[in-house]
């Protein structure tokens, strides 16, 4: 019989003696070990020159209300209001991105000149909302459909935190806490049956990677974060 916690605490141990690199897992602990985790190096060659230019330019989000989610992504998270599409009395679309150039605080930053480049941007987030649905979305950290969660990269993550309990912002896991097996968070990121054996490896697997620094956190819709510090490869 295998002791989760027994598990939780050697992977914990090996992290702690690692660099945490930001949506990179470690390769030097995964070629320790003598099956998982294991690292698989691309190794594609060019791509069909038919898809140049090709790229992801957004994704998009139903939402309860564009007040709210643009107040969290804007107000706490720094994107900026691009514009917003009234379809209708009761539909309508809105754009938001975070400053281009890298990092928020470079590059262009207005609305105006966010929406000119919008067709040349990438990491946009568009917000649907149709108020006549009688749908309403409310905050149930487990997976829907096959969206997972959206990654952010921050310079810091406890300040984020801190900023986050400010606003009275749910964090599902924390930066440095173990993530707990049987909270339903885990099922957002692929993990479920979490008695099971596998899952247990499996958890194992995700505490190598890095994932014990990185930080969970809600949108108003129970969208999920995965926050990240800086630097990697």
């Amino acid at each position: 019989m295998v002791n989760p916690q027994s598990v939780l605490m050697t992977a914990a141990a090996l992290l702690l003696c690692q660099p945490v690199f930001a949506c990179q897992p470690s390769f030097e602990i995964a070629n320790q070990t003598e099956v998982y985790p294991n690292v698989i190096n691309g190794n594609d060659g060019p791509a069909d020159a038919a898809t140049a230019g090709f790229v992801i330019n957004h994704f998009s989000l139903i939402v309860n209300d564009l007040a709210e989610s643009r107040y969290f992504y804007g107000e706490i998270l720094g994107m900026r209001h691009m514009f917003t599409y009234e379809a209708s009395a009761n539909l309508s679309f809105m754009y938001m991105s975070l400053a281009h150039g890298g990092k928020n605080g470079t590059g262009y930053q207005t609305g105006a000149e966010l929406t000119r480049e919008k067709n040349n941007s990438e990491g946009l987030i568009e917000f649907i909302c149709n108020t006549y649905s009688k749908e309403r979305r409310v905050y149930e950290p487990i997976r829907r459909a096959t969206f997972s969660h959206i990654g952010l990269i921050v310079p810091d993550v406890l300040a984020l935190q801190a900023r986050l309990d400010s606003y009275n912002i749910p964090i599902p896991k924390r930066a440095g806490e173990k993530p707990d097996i049987g909270n339903p968070t885990s099922g957002a990121f692929g993990i479920t049956d979490p008695e099971s054996q596998d899952a247990i490896e499996a958890l194992k697997g995700v505490l190598l990677s890095g994932f014990l620094e990185f930080a969970i956190v809600a949108d108003p819709d129970g969208n999920l974060l995965e926050v990240q510090p800086q630097g990697g490869r």
